[in-house]
């Protein structure tokens, strides 16, 4: 989270004694974002970089189309004549993968020249089924239908594919695009035979040498981009009901493999060749054609899940790479004897839009043996969860797979859901716990399943990861009441819809359930669902069972994200204070927590991240320790700002009133949130406040009082914020938001305002992440709020 990304904060002369900015360099940041181990650093690629570079490729094209000149055709893009529509194609699929629209202008002039096309190379004729499967599907079926029949007749005896319909040598290249056009068309519902994939699948295996690597037209010695083009190639053919490690016979759902023997083809070996010989400078063991294998080491990291290929960020090194050669040139990529200006420049763009779709869910690699593949029972099944996720959230996602060995802090947090599945005994070393419980404090979500039941015999790992999350969070998973939102977050799913003994148990931390367990393998039901293409035929009890088990995963997933997902290239910042740096005496602020019967301590960290984004802010001097100080306490005299937090009712005696009226009569402010947006407390501590002060005054502060405005003494303009509100939902939590202004209540006492409170909570979010079940801020603007209140305060 990075709050001055889009607000500044304004420097306000009533607090610059205590705005050391200096004070920066004697007191280090708490917990900086770590280094992936072993991996490079992260240099100055951001976002912005990519997408501007992005906007400037997109803007290339729209510069360069035809636009009818002697002897032009009218839509197309100059270049690779030979294979007709085939570059023009791969450009319109680079605009629509980044963005670009269907009805934008060049998109429809291209499609208009496509349409009138009769493929003749099997280049052309892929890319130009990729590129109708894209723009238009419902109008072009019939186009998508020919060109596939086209492409099936063009197969040769031994599964791959040449330049031309049956006649020439196959090779891989042709061959791999000929798998993504039927990839693509199969998942519109087109059927592609089996035998076709199958034999597909029997060339690239025929092809691939001991080490996992594949040359071009059978030639022995290793290319990157052919490597690449084989793993992606095997994953799509793998991805059949043949290779599945669940299968169905009848009303029987086998599981863990238990009904097949075929294992499949397993892309370790040949990710291990390509970390070893990883480059994002030219094609390892070629050289030539480096955008071409770009393109396709893209597709390798995002169908294999991989963030890392060895001990290299594929994407970020790989957009570094793509920039410096744009800055190189001026602006576009630059043109080789092999690769034109034009088609280089569309395979970077689709290296660039596709590989940075937003992680959805991660899937940890917990064993410490890496042969171990107990954590990958079912290989297919957080993919197929993820295509699911896309089709109802309707974006393109993506997923990843973390190995907890080499994870740090910030490489679990480049994912908001983790899933931990497996049958075996599941033990985690201590630095491993901690790592976990790190990760979930700082918003992260664990999603675990035991690979049980239907041919998995998980009780070891149940049994042990129950052990390992009680030891983790100091409480033991209880089962989860059917009226709790995960069971609705994303759509209603009855709880006894589920296989017989099935049933959820969670973890709450603060305001939220933060683990989430199956006693029964989802994943095994999720690798059955198919989210695209031709769905098999299963019984209708089954067909239920498949449906339930991916409406449960679509609902962690909602409640979990709330369909809010970080990019993928945004640093991640942790928000946690440095208990250990040195204690401040003078010129620092200290914000002390009141304590009472109502909860007043139920978020312990979240003050303390408060005043760490406070201090990274505005580089004040800030006391990490929050002193917990009773209302009656002579120590508040010390504070002129404090807080008050809690979650439900309580009551002041006389002589905490009295100090409270002290405090204020004392120029002191008080600043305060209901935990959860319980309305017990916010009820409560407006009614005990109104005792302490009879002659004061509750308001409501307009959206255009100085505290909301950044123009003002506030830091952050607060007149557009995200409230959670579950009451909005109708059943559906991640539709449960709405934005408008901050909610903040002041209590105004003899000119001036003495108290601050948000009847919406801010605890719970500052404290790990705001929660889908209570009535709250999110995490961001939660800290902006916070940040505000602080601010004003100093002027009362």
């Amino acid at each position: 989270m990075a709050l001055n990304n889009s607000h500044s904060i304004r420097r306000i002369p009533h607090i610059t004694l205590w705005l050391a900015v200096v004070a920066i360099l004697a007191f280090p940041v708490g917990n900086v974002p770590a280094q992936p181990p072993n991996g490079p650093a992260q240099r100055g690629i951001n976002a912005s970089a990519v997408q501007e570079a992005i906007d400037q490729f997109t803007s290339y094209f729209r510069r360069t189309q035809n636009r009818g000149a002697k002897g032009e055709k009218i839509g197309a893009w100059q270049g690779h004549e030979d294979q007709g529509t085939g570059l023009t194609s791969l450009i319109v699929l680079s605009l629509l993968s980044s963005g670009r629209k269907p009805a934008d202008p060049e998109i429809v002039k291209a499609m208009e020249y496509i349409r009138r096309d009769r493929p003749q190379k099997v280049y052309e004729a892929s890319l130009q089924a990729m590129a109708l499967c894209a723009a238009d599907p419902g109008r072009d079926r019939d186009l998508i239908e020919r060109n596939i029949r086209w492409l099936l007749k063009a197969q040769q005896r031994d599964g791959g594919w040449s330049y031309d319909q049956g006649a020439g040598r196959p090779d891989e290249s042709n061959s791999q695009f000929a798998v993504l056009a039927l990839w693509e068309a199969s998942k519109l519902g087109i059927e592609i035979p089996e035998d076709k994939l199958q034999l597909s699948r029997k060339y690239w295996m025929s092809r691939m040498s001991p080490r996992g690597t594949w040359g071009y037209g059978g030639e022995p010695n290793p290319r990157g981009s052919m490597t690449c083009a084989g793993i992606a190639s095997l994953i799509i053919l793998e991805d059949t009901s043949s290779s599945l490690d669940a299968s169905v016979d009848g009303d029987r759902i086998s599981c863990c493999g238990g009904n097949n023997a075929d294992r499949g083809y397993d892309p370790q070996v040949s990710l291990e060749w390509l970390a070893n010989n990883f480059s994002v400078n030219d094609n390892p063991g070629f050289g030539e054609w480096y955008m071409y294998y770009m393109y396709a080491l893209e597709r390798v990291g995002r169908l294999t899940g991989q963030r890392f290929i060895g001990d290299h960020d594929w994407y970020r090194e790989g957009a570094e790479a793509i920039l410096r050669r744009r800055n190189a040139v001026g602006g576009n990529m630059p043109s080789t004897p092999a690769e034109t200006e034009p088609a280089a420049t569309a395979m970077a763009l689709l290296f660039l839009s596709k590989g940075k779709r937003q992680v959805v869910i991660g899937h940890l690699q917990h064993s410490s043996e890496p042969q171990n593949r107990d954590w990958n029972r079912h290989r297919r099944a957080v993919q197929h969860l993820t295509g699911h996720v896309e089709s109802v959230w309707k974006r393109d996602l993506a997923w990843q797979s973390v190995r907890i060995q080499r994870a740090s802090l910030p490489d679990l947090l480049e994912t908001p859901v983790l899933f931990i599945s497996g049958s075996e005994e599941f033990i985690l070393a201590p630095q491993h716990r901690k790592l976990l419980k790190d990760y979930v404090e700082q918003g992260g979500f664990i999603f675990g399943e035991a690979c049980n039941g239907n041919g998995c015999k998980g009780d070891a790992f149940e049994e042990s990861f129950r052990r390992e999350m009680e030891l983790i969070f100091d409480k033991p998973l209880q089962k989860l009441p059917p009226n709790h939102p995960i069971w609705a977050a994303e759509t209603k799913v009855a709880p006894d819809a589920l296989p017989e003994g099935f049933w959820l148990y969670g973890i709450d931390a603060c305001c939220r359930t933060s683990v989430v367990f199956s006693p029964i393998s989802l994943s095994c039901r999720w690798e059955l669902a198919k989210p695209y293409g031709a769905k098999p035929t299963y019984s209708k009890r089954v067909a239920a069972e498949l449906d339930n088990a991916v409406k449960i995963g679509l609902n962690v997933v909602a409640y979990a994200t709330g369909r809010e997902l970080k990019d993928k290239l945004d640093a991640v910042q942790i928000v946690q204070s440095d208990s250990n740096r040195q204690s401040l005496e003078r010129g620092s602020l200290t914000l002390p927590k009141i304590m009472h019967s109502g909860g007043g301590d139920e978020t312990p960290k979240s003050l303390p991240n408060l005043l760490e984004m406070y201090r990274r802010e505005t580089k004040a001097l800030v006391e990490a320790k929050t002193p917990k100080l009773s209302a009656s306490s002579d120590e508040l005299e010390k504070y002129p700002i404090a807080y008050i937090q809690g979650r439900s009712r309580f009551a002041f005696n006389d002589t905490e009133r009295s100090g409270m009226r002290r405090h204020f009569e004392n120029g002191g402010v008080i600043l305060g949130d209901a935990i959860c947006g319980s309305t017990d407390f916010a009820t409560s501590l407006k009614a005990e406040f109104s005792k302490v002060l009879p002659d004061a005054t509750w308001k409501t502060l307009p959206p255009d009082h100085p505290f909301m405005l950044k123009e003002g003494p506030g830091g952050f303009d607060l007149r557009n914020v995200a409230l959670v509100d579950p009451e909005i939902g109708t059943n559906n939590l991640s539709a449960s938001r709405r934005e408008g202004p901050a909610e903040i209540e002041a209590l105004e006492w003899q000119g001036r305002i003495v108290m601050l409170f948000s009847p919406n909570d801010l605890s719970c979010a500052m404290e790990s992440k705001h929660s889908l079940q209570c009535r709250g801020y999110t995490r961001d603007d939660a800290f902006r709020i916070g940040i505000n209140m602080i601010l004003y305060s100093q002027l009362q």
